[in-house]
């Protein structure tokens, strides 16, 4: 393995369209994230708390995982595990093959690559399709995804436009917004047909049982709401204690992962589909994967457990950037895939994965978790050292430097000794270019630093002696969290306002008697003559209903036919998405992210807003909190359990996939317009 990972490596570096893909991820990836976290009022605190919420629930998992099990029961979700790869692989093999499933169709999983469900679910004869941008482009090409958030980063358009072209049947273009637009169209039959959908899960709530995934096109609502069953595989350690951890760590990953403040969807599932529900998985499985992670989590490794996959470490590696993820030989690739693949795979097959890093501590920086990669890669680089076989001349001289740094004493005298000796070596600008054996392996690719004339405990001595010495800070000193004050409900529309603009959104103020004019006249503008609705809802949904009507649009009630006959099945779905808008009310605004958070119910089905190009919504101003936590905490809780499927939706549906270029309108809408009345 660690010859291969040298080859692959060596062949990376001189690939000029692999090094100006990572080029273009790295340096936008990187702002993007600077420019989320600045819009919190206390970015700092936000990531320690953050991180200690992640420790407080590695620290207690068996306990959170035995409660988070229990929730889900009680919710009627079908739990499956802890469960190894190879069990976990045959638990969702058997399921699909129980409902003759024949067509898979999947969302992100980073999970599902571990195990390989893919390659064993094919084995078995069944169609396995990929239906996020970037992993549709992979899996077409053959290749395994190139980083854990953007699995396409080492292609440029020109690839992806050969790709489809000879793979698709379809004319060549290198036009990012046609090749999304070619994607959608392929995959939609495969939504409206599949048997199963198979999802990731990015945090199960212990407390509730609720079941939360974070996606951007719509791929993730797709196949979790249109096939019949659905089956979410879970890592045992991506829970949360609470609901209001969970508003914490959605405040992190989606700015670490992408740069956002929130993602375009957060699903929160609950439970299956109801008897007089709209729309749903009828049976919903939660397949937890161990793989090794609790054995982990009682090792001295269990740090590793705390990250969020969120790809940042990625994305600041300086190794990651020139070599790119193939080069790893593993699903995990970078800092994180360094420590994850020795920890589930085996030290000896992947443990020289840790000496693909220059400990320059830049993943550690910005990790939402709290991992210290430089003390967990050392860790995993010395039990590899153990677990291979080495000559005896390199035990010795281990052995040796060990215990010279075992007494601070020693390495002292030490440290005098080589600061005399390496003023007599040649240097460069300072730089040792040409160290003696054993240690000219060194100086063949890179120059060496000499050790500092004036030792660190010396310059402090001196410092102190002299009253320069660094500050005491005082005791009493107490960090406070910058909190913003109370805002008035007029300063909350405007905020909302703000940042739904953001995210493309639009957004249009009006009075209740001027609503179903101004709804009727955006559809007008968009010639829609038939729309998706919902039943009877408030007073000002019906009130634009019957004036739709009579201005002579159709408003169908989207709903999922029960019946086992597939034809009509995808007749009717096929006849919904045909739809040129959806419009629905929603529970409630949030300011901060200019969030609309829609429940499922009773003539509340997901397709309208999911399946149309344009989504419109009706907010009451009042109903507008300024963050997550703040509407769970004034009734949000109890309106998260009522609902089957609960969805957070920030802007239309976008993509990025391809040379990081937005991209709006993949799956689900690529408007979305919200109407807010006084």
């Amino acid at each position: 393995m660690r010859r291969q990972f040298l080859k692959k490596a060596h062949e990376a570096l001189a690939n000029p369209t692999l090094q100006k893909a990572l080029d273009q991820n790295a340096e936008r990836r990187g702002s993007g994230r600077e420019r989320a976290f600045s819009t919190l009022p206390n970015p700092e605190h936000t990531l320690r708390e953050a991180a200690q919420i992640r420790r407080q629930t590695i620290d207690n998992l068996e306990e959170y995982l035995a409660q988070f099990i229990n929730r889900a029961q009680e919710n009627g979700i079908q739990v499956h595990g802890p469960l190894s790869a190879h069990a976990a692989v045959l638990t969702a093999a058997e399921i699909a093959k129980e409902h003759n499933a024949r067509l898979i169709v999947k969302s992100k999983s980073m999970v599902t690559e571990e195990i390989e469900l893919n390659q064993k679910l094919e084995a078995a004869g069944m169609r396995v399709v990929e239906t996020d941008l970037g992993e549709f482009i992979v899996q077409l090409r053959g290749e395994a995804p190139g980083h854990i958030i953007t699995p396409a980063i080492h292609l440029l358009r020109e690839d992806v436009a050969k790709t489809f072209t000879s793979e698709l049947n379809v004319p060549h273009s290198t036009d990012v917004t046609e090749m999304t637009e070619t994607a959608r169209l392929v995959m939609r039959k495969d939504f409206l047909t599949a048997e199963v959908g198979v999802t990731g899960v990015n945090f199960g709530v212990a407390e509730t049982g609720t079941v939360c995934i974070v996606t951007n096109e719509g791929n993730g609502r797709m196949v979790s709401t249109v096939p019949p069953v659905h089956i979410a595989l879970m890592g045992v350690e991506r829970l949360v204690p609470s609901l209001e951890n969970l508003a914490v760590l959605l405040q992190v990953l989606p700015r670490s992962a992408t740069g956002q403040n929130l993602t375009s969807y957060v699903s929160l599932i609950q439970r299956p589909r109801a008897g007089d529900e709209a729309d749903g998985a009828e049976e919903r499985h939660l397949i937890l994967v161990d793989n090794g992670r609790l054995a982990m989590q009682r090792s001295q490794f269990q740090d590793t457990l705390l990250c969020l996959r969120c790809g940042a470490c990625l994305n600041a590696c300086p190794v990651f950037r020139e070599i790119g993820g193939h080069s790893y030989g593993s699903a995990y690739p970078g800092p994180i895939g360094s420590l994850v693949s020795p920890g589930l795979f085996g030290i000896k097959q992947y443990g020289h994965l840790s000496k693909a890093s220059t400990l320059c501590g830049a993943c550690t920086e910005v990790c939402p978790g709290g991992i210290d990669f430089t003390k967990l890669l050392l860790r995993t680089r010395g039990e590899y050292i153990r677990s291979a076989s080495q000559p005896a001349w390199l035990r010795a001289g281990m052995q040796l430097f060990t215990w010279m740094m075992a007494s601070p004493g020693r390495y002292r005298r030490v440290q005098s000794i080589a600061t005399f000796f390496l003023r007599f070596l040649p240097n460069r600008g300072g730089w040792l270019y040409r160290l003696p054996p054993p240690f000219s392996g060194w100086t063949r690719s890179r120059d060496f630093p000499p050790l500092a004339a004036e030792t660190f405990h010396a310059r402090l001595h001196r410092l102190k002696s002299t009253g320069n010495g660094p500050t005491k800070v005082d005791e009493k000193y107490q960090e406070t969290q910058t909190q913003e004050d109370e805002p008035l409900q007029g300063d909350l529309i405007v905020r909302f306002q703000e940042e739904l603009e953001r995210v493309d959104g639009e957004f249009v103020h009006c009075s209740t008697e001027e609503l179903p004019h101004k709804v009727a006249d955006f559809l007008a503008s968009i010639e829609a003559d038939q729309i998706l609705g919902w039943g009877e809802q408030s007073r000002e949904y019906n009130s634009i209903a019957n004036h739709l009507r009579e201005a002579g649009i159709q408003i169908l009630e989207a709903e999922i036919p029960r019946s086992e006959d597939d034809n009509t099945r995808y007749e009717t779905l096929a006849g919904l998405d045909q739809a040129h808008a959806g419009l629905t009310t929603c529970l409630a605004g949030l300011a901060d992210t200019g969030t609309v958070i829609l429940p499922s119910g009773a003539g509340q089905s997901n397709l309208t807003s999911l399946l149309p190009r344009t989504h419109l919504v009706i907010l009451r101003a009042k109903d507008i909190y300024l963050t997550f936590d703040h509407w769970i905490r004034a009734g949000g809780r109890e309106a998260i359990a009522s609902s089957s499927q609960l969805t957070l939706i920030t802007g239309p549906s976008r993509t990025a996939d391809v040379e990081m270029i937005l991209t709006l309108g993949v799956h689900g809408p690529e408007r979305l317009v919200v109407f807010t009345i006084d």
